[in-house]
């Protein structure tokens, strides 16, 4: 991929500094290759002499919406063309379709579950002096409230069937049946307020179904376009304004997009297993949501009170192991002291994204490369780390594509979710100890 950009040569002194990095930034955006083109084979079932399609009949569920979208459809594709009547006989490159609903199914289940808020509450205590006078003194304690929060399971359940006959209605050229299914879970309120309309997400079901089924008779599939995950690396001092993407995960792209597939796959799993190193602007956070992380994980009590003289303060990468080495024991300090400093840095959100967006692409190759079960690990793991409808449709296309659709199957036994907590494959970089 070539971009050349001319400007005059005074162009970026009219600007403002932030401006002029702005632009930059939309230009290297521009040029960056973050996609993967491929062509797949056609299907054995493809229709080599057909190039006209009329939709004789549509029934069942939302059948007038999916027929303007299967219309659509066609149209997209290279050698096929949506009739609007019945062809002439003499039209042998023309055949009849049609669909049906066979079932579509929405279930939103809501659950209560039982958690545990663990807060850090300050007291102010009267403490009294040689000088006679009133002092206070802060005294921190964790108060451990129990709270009920909401889960609703929406599961959606698409199956539409597809014949194809000739114009004389004598001969059937195809018969199939396409379903797609959705299952998503949605935890606290500000989420289920998020949850998308379930027409809106029956529609894009529907017209993957549609695409699936036009892939299988289409003789010439059109070439198709992966978009990769560029992570995040936002430049400190410009608000999050400016972000070129994760260093290895974009290089890693430019491997992937060239079909350089092992150099991709290597530097993707390098940002997975990268030793963590903290940023220069770093700055360490100690707040409730810090102390309470901390609690649960399981700092002791002797570790844990002395850093509360540090509550609601901040740090940077030369203050933090001086701070801390002034409050805990040394001993402490070897053992416990990169857990604080991960709890507490301001800029951990980043690591997450990246490791979701590294776990993405490495699926998505995979899937290119017919190695379904890692892909199928990969998309799993981009969710657990950032949960997105993206990562949880990746994956469960992937299971109609493994043959492993049941829609009969229990949300909590057989979801994104629960695979996120499943070991890796064989074939994965990095495997658990026995």
């Amino acid at each position: 991929m070539r971009c050349l950009l001319t400007f005059p040569k005074a162009y970026f002194f009219r600007l403002p500094i932030f401006s002029s990095l702005l632009l930059v930034f939309l230009l290297f955006s521009g040029c960056t290759v973050n996609q993967i083109y491929y062509q797949t084979p056609p299907s054995a079932k493809a229709l080599t002499d057909i190039n006209y399609i009329y939709v004789d009949q549509f029934k069942g569920e939302q059948s007038v919406l999916f027929n303007k979208l299967l219309t659509h459809e066609i149209n997209q594709q290279p050698v096929l063309k949506s009739l609007a009547v019945f062809p002439e006989k003499e039209n042998t490159k023309a055949a009849v379709l049609s669909v049906e609903v066979l079932r579509y199914a929405v279930h939103d289940t809501e659950e209560i579950i039982q958690q545990t808020h663990i807060t850090l509450v300050e007291h102010k205590v009267l403490q009294d002096n040689t000088a006679g006078l009133n002092t206070f003194k802060r005294v921190f304690e964790f108060v451990e409230k129990p709270y009920q929060e909401r889960l609703i399971n929406r599961a959606l359940d698409l199956e539409i069937s597809f014949k194809i006959i000739n114009i004389s209605g004598d001969k059937t050229l195809y018969l199939n049946l396409e379903n797609a299914s959705l299952k998503q879970s949605y935890r606290g309120e500000e989420n289920i307020l998020l949850i998308p309309d379930a027409l809106d997400e029956m529609a894009r079901l529907a017209q993957l179904l549609l695409q699936k089924f036009l892939y299988r008779i289409n003789p010439e599939p059109p070439e198709r376009v992966v978009t990769l995950e560029k992570g995040t690396n936002p430049v400190p001092w410009t608000f999050d304004m400016l972000d070129f993407g994760h260093p290895r995960i974009i290089r890693s792209n430019h491997f992937a997009s060239g079909n350089r597939y092992d150099l991709a796959l290597k530097g993707w799993n390098y940002v997975l297993f990268e030793p963590r190193s903290y940023p220069e602007s770093e700055l360490f956070y100690f707040s409730d949501e810090v102390f309470s992380r901390l609690k649960k994980a399981g700092l002791p009590h002797t570790t844990l009170q002395p850093l509360l003289e540090v509550y609601e303060k901040s740090f940077d990468q030369d203050e933090i192991n001086i701070i801390l080495l002034g409050l805990i024991p040394n001993q402490d300090f070897k053992r416990f002291a990169q857990i604080i400093k991960s709890h507490a840095r301001v800029s951990q959100n980043i690591d997450r994204l990246n490791l979701a967006a590294s776990h993405y692409n490495l699926g998505v190759v995979y899937q290119l490369r017919s190695e379904l079960g890692l892909a199928g690990y990969h998309f799993a793991q981009a969710n657990a780390f950032n949960p997105l409808e993206k990562y949880s449709q990746a994956w469960t296309d992937l299971q109609h594509l493994k043959g492993d659709y049941n829609p009969l199957d229990e949300l909590m036994y057989h979801s994104v979710e629960s695979a996120g907590k499943l070991n890796p494959p064989e074939g994965a970089l990095l495997q658990p100890k026995n």
